[in-house]
């Protein structure tokens, strides 16, 4: 992983461009030194803190190989999401493998229908203000995910993927 910070100076007066130019990003690489994924620093944030309580609660001990270190399981991730998606032609449904709700709605849903969990998520776009989330992978539980998503009976949210027939 190497944290990467441009230049604050931009070809153009445009703010969008200045931000993306200006922005600081994580890239993620693999052990031939190929370029995998960019994490913004406060999603590699999430992920490191979530791997930290994971591994220290005990998660890590019933996973089988043990996870080692954050930087494969990143690795581990980006390339299970990029499999995932290369098996769709439709960029509706690509896009949604990294969809998430806007933050005014998930509060809304946590005030008024008091949501405090969320399904079928995915440690790379997983919402960090609620308590709980489940995702269909195992391996997942190196960052905290529950894995039995029949669990729970309560309100919850859940993050479906894209798909042209059921939509």
């Amino acid at each position: 992983m190497k944290h990467q910070g441009n230049d604050t100076e931009s070809p153009s007066d445009d703010p969008i461009l200045l931000e993306v130019y200006t922005a600081t990003v994580a890239y993620i690489y693999n052990v031939d030194r190929k370029c995998k994924g960019v994490l913004i620093p406060e999603r590699l944030n999430i992920l490191q803190r979530a791997f930290e309580m994971a591994k220290y609660s005990g998660l890590h001990n019933n996973i089988h190989p043990p996870p080692m270190r954050l930087a494969l399981e990143l690795v581990g991730l980006i390339t299970r999401k990029d499999i995932a998606t290369s098996r769709h032609a439709s960029q509706k449904i690509k896009n949604s493998f990294s969809r998430m709700l806007p933050p005014h709605i998930i509060t809304a849903l946590q005030k008024l229908a008091l949501v405090t969990k969320e399904k079928m998520a995915f440690p790379l776009d997983n919402d960090p203000s609620l308590p709980q989330y489940w995702s269909e992978h195992p391996r997942d539980k190196a960052f905290g995910a529950n894995c039995n998503t029949f669990s729970s009976s309560s309100l919850v949210i859940q993050s479906a993927i894209y798909h042209e027939n059921t939509m």
